[in-house]
């Protein structure tokens, strides 16, 4: 049997039922944690069929015979049939941006107020990895824009260092004035740019 995705937003539930040297497939294809749904074919060397509703599913009794006709799972056949492979699908990533003042290491109020936010998803999570990158507007030269992206970065990495935040799960990044929230000519002072965002997984 083979399954084809076609989109990574998809999961493919995949269970099976070994009976000597055979084994009967059950494929069924569900949402991602932000709710997006993928596609699979899943193919055989007799006929193949495609998943691409939430819930779609299919049964192959052996590599020789095609897949059955796709029909749709109810949820609590899926929650009884995969509980434990659902059971250890990992979290989807949080991302918080947090936006300075103009030409400074200082975070906008609303954005101090995101730190303790951050912190409450690393020690609820308990995260393996924290990815920091810096950011900034492209109202400055490019070097200029380097190193206050860098700064910044820096400065939130160390706020969540003095919170106790192991350093080993920490990576830092600055990408200065590239990949802006918002694209604008050289010499605009775009808020939405002055940013650094953290990732946590």
């Amino acid at each position: 049997m083979r399954t084809r995705l076609y989109l990574l937003s998809a999961i493919i539930l995949l269970f099976c039922l070994l009976t000597g040297c055979a084994a009967n497939r059950t494929v069924v294809l569900v949402p991602d944690p932000d709710g997006h749904t993928g596609k699979a074919e899943v193919a055989t060397t007799a006929g193949k069929c495609l998943l691409e509703k939430p819930d779609d599913i299919t049964h192959i009794s052996d590599s020789s015979s095609p897949p059955e006709p796709v029909s749709t799972a109810t949820k609590e056949y899926i929650s009884a049939t995969f509980s434990e492979v659902l059971a250890i699908e990992p979290l989807p990533s949080e991302k918080f941006i947090l936006f300075f003042e103009t030409g400074s290491l200082k975070l906008t109020e609303d954005s101090q107020k995101t730190i303790s936010v951050i912190l409450d998803a690393i020690n609820r999570r308990s995260a393996l990895t924290v990815t920091i990158s810096g950011h900034a507007d492209a109202s400055g030269s490019t070097l200029i824009n380097d190193r206050i992206a860098f700064e910044r970065a820096g400065m939130v990495q160390g706020m969540l260092l003095q919170k106790g935040v192991d350093p080993k799960r920490m990576t830092l990044t600055s990408h200065g004035k590239a990949n802006p929230a918002v694209p604008t000519p050289d010499g605009v002072a775009e808020p939405r740019n002055r940013r650094v965002e953290v990732v946590i997984r």
